[in-house]
């Protein structure tokens, strides 16, 4: 694919160009707007979502603010630890670090300033729970319902879910909603709740054609699309980009078919390529998945418009796919669900697995694992199980109480009938086991024997072949109200038998462009393609290919379109994501504390700050000076929320958690000296310690401009001896002004201040004149969870 040539371009139509319309091109697509740049968004198909649209809503970001909220805090260190166990080899501490620490801003971002909102994932727990440092929830977030009437007329180009997933086309939410849709026939409550649901939706029908009650991915698309529209974003359907326009090695833009005409786009800033990769890609796939030989034999979940363009696109000018990943998709066991038309649908197995009284078997009618585990798991656990060249296949098996109470596949539970099903031969059903295996082509005998095998376990609640219901993960996907005593284990004998097959998928891939962690695309060379990004799937899974936890698709992809958005506009992820004209406002906040209770009170003040409004940027323990004093910095946007935040603390019968550990507690509000940049976390500024030097003056009558404007000066020349991480002015007690410094060591902080005085260039000249005698120094370092380190 040839990429067009230009010459300098001054006639720019944006400077942004996004091609592609899931979680990751729209997370790009509204930071960038929201940072100033005109943004147009392609999309191929006739509707924006892609994928997105179709999947769970599901982002996995650790340390996200609505864990913390909820009380769950933990350190940096731990989901990194539990990356570097589960990808092994393919772990990449640089990207890792990236994606951790900037995960939780990108969801402060959207929650504070676009129409995305979320709800917590604090009880989703990893999926392997044997694995060092996993936890039992708050690593996730999903997408909040959304009401699609706030779209407006954009609600007619918004893809709808997959129509076999829903019940009447109206999307279900995992938690709660489905438990009440599972339950409506056994409980007032939710056949009231569902009866609501159901009632609403054939209005919404009605009135506009669709269900106006989204949820899951469907809820994320659209809160991304409010708020991109909102921010003047032009998002084009039918409109799949072609080529690349290049200056030099340069990316500057893209030609584009619309009703059948190339329309060139030149974006001063570069192109960000999120098209969903390769999963009906053919020739991709026999490239990359072993698996699938002839590119034939894999069967995606994946919106169907995803062909691999970006990849092409993004090779057209000069970079690189990745082919070293452990798995280059993201498997799913799928059945291929008949439609009227003739065509089929490829439904992703991700719910009825883990629930008790269901086992798969290959046509050989043995198990092959823990049918509970992640689909990903399970997919790769029949590849492991089968012989070369056996067509990757099996089928999932069930009693009739199972398939009544739970359904099965596209088969819905009671009351809903399943002749059609029947009919149509998704559905295989034999008044005996030995009867649906020869339905099925699975050996009889040894089918006959797994299962009374099976049930057996089943009685006693453990699964001695496959653990099945001995992790949390697993615990989750079964049944809490089951009476017996695994919650994903029921023995199958109440006949008729059912079955349906299932064969090898995904839901999408993971083998893309390799990038860096700006999601810059990577040339053969590892340099960075000036003006061209990659995202969503189209960028090579950070993940390498493992698959540790839900979410680890959507969460990268919005973490990495936010932080490219932020590189496309030259700035780096700021507080307020915009340049500021006034100053922020801080809390410095000191503790005393009993010695040895430093650990606790750490955590215990990461949690009640994420509980507030502000943002948690210092906590750090005194080294030299007055010990045993904890240090707290926040930051505030305005002074009434400081003011309110300060109410909130004082008035709490526990303030920052301390109550029961503080011997003193002093709190002080200061403003920042207006020229000064936002304080950020040293994952964002770069600035670290771990030796921080807090120093506060007095200041004479008069004084507080004058050294403000010195300062000014003055500053630029300091800071290349060592970074001033604030310098602010204290809004009560004594007139005077703290600043806080940053080093390496105690050696460097020394030598600086030689330095600067031996140059001449600090204290600013005529500063000290302002200033009284009254002068406190403080060494301090930063606990584990100090955003500054």
């Amino acid at each position: 694919m040839n990429s067009d040539k230009s010459a300098s371009v001054t006639n720019w139509d944006c400077d942004l160009l996004v091609v592609g319309s899931g979680a990751g091109a729209l997370s790009t697509a509204v930071t960038a707007a929201h940072l100033g740049l005109k943004v147009i968004v392609v999309e191929k198909d006739p509707h924006y979502g892609g994928t997105t649209a179709w999947s769970g809503g599901w982002m996995w970001i650790p340390r996200n603010v609505l864990a913390l909220r909820g009380g769950m805090a933990e350190p940096i260190e731990k989901p990194l630890s539990y990356l570097r166990h589960e990808l092994g080899q393919q772990f990449e501490e640089a990207r890792a670090h990236t994606f951790l620490s900037n995960g939780p801003r990108m969801v402060r971002f959207f929650e504070t300033h676009t129409s995305l909102q979320f709800i917590d994932g604090n009880a989703v727990p990893d999926f392997h729970g044997r694995t060092e440092d996993a936890a039992l929830g708050g690593r996730s977030v999903c997408a909040a319902p959304f009401d699609g009437r706030l779209l407006g007329q954009h609600i007619e180009q918004l893809k709808t879910p997959l129509h076999e997933v829903t019940f009447l086309g109206m999307g279900i939410a995992s938690g709660a909603d489905i438990r009440h849709f599972f339950n409506a026939m056994r409980a007032w409550r939710s056949f009231l709740y569902v009866t609501n649901r159901v009632v609403r939706h054939l209005w919404d029908l009605v009135w506009h054609g669709r269900g106006m009650h989204l949820v899951n991915g469907n809820a994320l698309v659209a809160a991304l699309a409010k708020s991109a529209f909102d921010a003047g974003v032009d998002i084009r359907v039918n409109s799949p980009a072609v080529r690349l326009i290049t200056d030099g090695p340069n990316v500057r833009g893209a030609v584009v078919m619309h009703h059948g005409a190339e329309q060139t786009i030149r974006a001063k800033r570069g192109v960000m390529l999120a098209t969903g990769g390769f999963p009906h890609d053919p020739q991709r796939k026999s490239e990359l998945l072993a698996h699938d030989p002839t590119g034939q034999q894999h069967f995606s979940a994946a919106s169907r418009g995803n062909t691999g363009d970006g990849l092409r696109l993004g090779e057209s000018a000069g970079g690189v796919v990745a082919t070293d990943l452990k798995q280059a998709a993201a498997l799913a066991p799928v059945s291929l669900v008949p439609r009227a038309d003739g065509t089929q649908v490829h439904f992703p197995h991700l719910i009825e697995r883990g629930k008790p009284g269901l086992i798969s078997v290959t046509r050989f009618g043995k198990r092959f694992v823990n049918e509970a585990d992640s689909y990903h798991d399970f997919v790769q656990g029949l590849i492991q199980a089968l012989p070369e060249g056996e067509p990757v296949q099996a089928w999932l098996v069930v009693d009739h109480r199972f398939i009544r109470r739970w359904g099965l596949g596209a088969v819905k539970p009671a009351p809903v009938p399943m002749r059609g099903m029947l009919t149509n031969g998704y559905l295989q059903r034999g008044d005996t086991l030995a009867e649906l295996a020869d339905r099925c082509g699975i050996d009889a005998v040894s089918l006959q024997n797994t299962v009374a095998r099976y049930n057996t376990m089943a009685d006693i609640g453990h699964d001695g072949e496959f653990a099945k219901g001995q992790t949390p993960y697993n615990c989750m996907q079964g049944d809490p109200a089951h009476t017996g005593r695994n919650p994903c284990m029921a023995p199958l004998q109440d006949g008729p038998f059912y079955a349906v097959r299932i064969v090898a998928g995904s839901l999408g891939t993971f083998a893309g462009l390799r990038c860096n962690e700006h999601a810059q695309v990577l040339n053969a060379n590892g340099q960075a393609i000036d003006g061209l990004y990659a995202g969503g799937n189209d960028l090579s899974s950070m993940m390498g290919g493992n698959y540790p936890s839900g979410g680890i698709t959507l969460g990268p992809a919005m973490t990495f379109g936010f932080l490219a958005a932020h590189h496309a506009a030259r700035t780096s992820p700021e507080h307020t994501f915009l340049k500021r004209t006034s100053p922020m406002y801080y809390e410095l906040a000191t503790m005393t504390l009993p010695f040895g209770t430093a650990g606790q009170a750490a955590l215990n003040v990461q949690t009640f700050a994420a509980q507030g409004q502000g943002e948690l940027l210092g906590c750090w323990f005194t080294d030299i000076g007055v010990l045993n004093q904890m240090v707290v910095l926040r930051g505030f946007d305005d002074l009434a929320t400081l003011q309110a935040e300060r109410q909130r603390t004082q008035q709490n019968a526990s303030p920052f958690g301390c109550g029961e550990i503080f011997q003193t507690l002093e709190q002080h509000s200061y403003q920042s000296f207006p020229w000064m940049k936002p304080v950020r976390p040293s994952a964002e500024s770069g600035i670290n310690g771990p030796v921080y030097e807090i120093r506060t003056y007095g200041i004479k009558p008069g004084g507080v401009q004058p050294t403000i404007d010195l300062w000014e000066q003055a500053i630029p020349a300091r800071e290349k001896l060592s970074p001033c991480v604030i310098a602010m002015v204290a809004l009560d007690g004594p007139l005077r002004f703290t600043n806080i410094w940053a080093y390496p060591t105690l050696d460097a902080r020394s030598k600086a201040r030689a330095d600067a005085v031996a140059q001449g260039i600090w204290p600013p000249k005529g500063g000290p004149a302002n200033l009284t005698t009254n002068m406190v120094s403080t060494i301090a370092m930063p606990t584990a969870v100090s955003p500054l380190k």
